[in-house]
């Protein structure tokens, strides 16, 4: 049972269910382990299955009893759904815990100008300094989430309280999150609560539960409106490309970061590739073969298409990194994609590519899709491709799609090219030749 605890971060440990509903927690997190879920699978289990159980001890007003699942009516399924989708509009909110970890923090300052009287003692401790310092490091000058601080400042107890402490005083500020949640989600949502419920049923030979006769949530997905156009995608690439626009490029185009974020861009472009599945390369795997096996989604391996192009702009990103003046030797087991704070070499993170990728749209001219993301590269290698004329399964392998219900969204996106397919191959078609 340790193996299966350490898969769930102690900020959703189930602390709001009674003793008969816990141990049944623990015993579904650990049915999904035996059937080999992936940790962020259980993880996102277990963090809506807390989240349901902590919204249910506000509604029914104490902690949740095994019996209190069984008994549970249409209302308070829905009533929980509604919270789900818009916490702000939900007057059940008790939990401290779940407020601080709902909030968006920025640091400001270690020192503060005007330390309030009745916090003067803390800021004398000589844990609140080690905090601070930790908080810096952590931050360094980003936006960080309270669930992102509870886990990695396991360490200081009370931390909500601390971090509050720390706010009044003008080290720290945050932004509230109350977003809305998408359909998408609720119907995740709906899913993990109807999985849940329904081990529940069996393990307990419950007769019936209204969890099934709450309908299924519906939502549409939409990737027409994070897709490039084949011309759109090309003019973006060399826009950004200081090879492309020669020697008078600007200035902010010819730094070796600069040459890193155009490789990973042609990566994500060519490969089809998510953000983690490029940042799982080292140096030594530096040139990359033309069939590349990586390990995807869920550990699952497969094998990926690498162009020449890529390896050509990889390669004048690290002779570029080189003849810098902070260059020095990789060893074989660094990052292949390394960023450089205050001189020491990390590996880039999955948020500094997307926030690179908004600057350069911002300020790119050119036509682009509404949503244009990291994750529209990817997006728009599906689509292109399959406009070319691969077959989806193909695309579900190139992709790392374990179903082919996920590929075939992209099916949608061009009808007209897949009409005129149509007419010019079938034996019935009027159009055909």
């Amino acid at each position: 049972m340790k193996e299966i605890e350490d898969l769930i971060p102690k900020s959703i440990k189930f602390t709001s269910a009674a003793d008969d509903l816990h141990s049944q927690c623990n015993y579904f997190i650990e049915s999904l382990f035996q059937k080999g879920r992936s940790p962020l699978t259980i993880k996102e289990y277990a963090r809506t299955i807390s989240h349901f159980i902590n919204f249910l001890k506000g509604y029914l007003g104490d902690k949740v009893k095994l019996k209190d699942i069984e008994k549970l009516d249409k209302i308070a399924l829905n009533s929980y759904l509604s919270y789900y989708k818009k916490p702000i509009n939900n007057q059940f909110i008790t939990d401290l815990k779940e407020e601080f970890l709902q909030k968006n923090y920025f640091f400001l300052s270690r020192n503060p100008v005007n330390i309030l009287e009745q916090d003067i003692s803390f800021f004398e401790k000589k844990e609140t300094h080690t905090l601070l310092v930790d908080l810096e490091k952590i931050f360094d000058g980003q936006v960080r989430s309270g669930l992102e601080l509870d886990n990695k400042l396991k360490k200081y107890k009370n931390l909500k309280h601390k971090i509050e402490r720390l706010r009044r005083n003008n080290c720290i500020k945050f932004y509230s999150v109350s977003f809305e949640k998408s359909a998408r989600s609720v119907a995740r949502c709906t899913s993990v609560l109807r999985t849940f419920i329904n081990y529940l049923i069996k393990n307990n030979k419950w007769e019936g539960h209204n969890i099934n006769k709450i309908e299924t949530s519906k939502f549409k997905q939409r990737t027409d409106n994070k897709v490039f156009e084949e011309s759109e995608i090309i003019d973006f690439l060399k826009y950004l490309d200081p090879d492309e626009k020669g020697l008078k490029s600007e200035e902010e185009f010819n730094t070796w970061e600069h040459r890193r974020d155009l490789s990973i861009f042609y990566f994500l472009y060519s490969s089809g590739l998510r953000i983690s599945e490029v940042l799982q390369f080292k140096i030594g795997d530096f040139p990359l073969k033309e069939f590349t096996k990586i390990k995807g989604k869920g550990g699952k391996e497969r094998f990926i298409v690498v162009l020449g192009i890529v390896n050509e702009k990889i390669e004048k990103y690290l002779d570029s990194y080189s003849n810098s003046s902070e260059g020095f030797e990789l060893s074989n087991e660094d990052p292949l994609f390394i960023k450089s704070i205050r001189g020491i070499i990390k590996k880039i993170s999955a948020r500094d590519i997307q926030r690179t990728m908004q600057n350069h749209i911002k300020k790119f001219e050119g036509n682009h899709p509404m949503f244009s993301t990291p994750h529209s590269l990817r997006h728009s290698f599906a689509s292109h491709i399959l406009r070319g004329g691969t077959d989806i399964r193909s695309i579900q392998e190139l992709l790392g799609h374990s179903s082919l219900t996920s590929t075939q969204i992209y099916t949608k996106l061009d009808e007209k090219s897949l009409l005129d397919v149509y007419d010019k191959s079938h034996p019935l078609s009027k159009k055909k030749d």
